[in-house]
């Protein structure tokens, strides 16, 4: 899928997919199939462990957008 960016009170809010290799289990065997997973990005940085699990899209960005709020209180981060 396509990055969802949005900005919000001077951040940047991406939702972007992220492909991980799953192993399994066994060492030294090489054919790790790849999985992909949709994380939540704020001014670049990966803060998808930091917000609430959700399911869409549209509920990613409102956590990205009450992460910017919990990290950045009102005010201090706008011109």
């Amino acid at each position: 899928m396509n990055p969802i960016e949005t900005q919000y009170r001077n951040h940047k809010i991406v939702i972007r997919d992220e492909i991980e290799f799953a192993s399994d289990g066994v060492k030294g065997k090489s054919d790790r199939q790849p999985v992909t997973k949709r994380i939540i990005e704020v001014d670049g940085v990966d803060v998808t462990s930091r917000c609430r699990i959700s399911d869409t899209d549209e509920q990613k960005t409102e956590e990205g957008k009450r992460f910017i709020d919990r990290i950045y209180p009102k005010g201090k981060s706008e011109p």
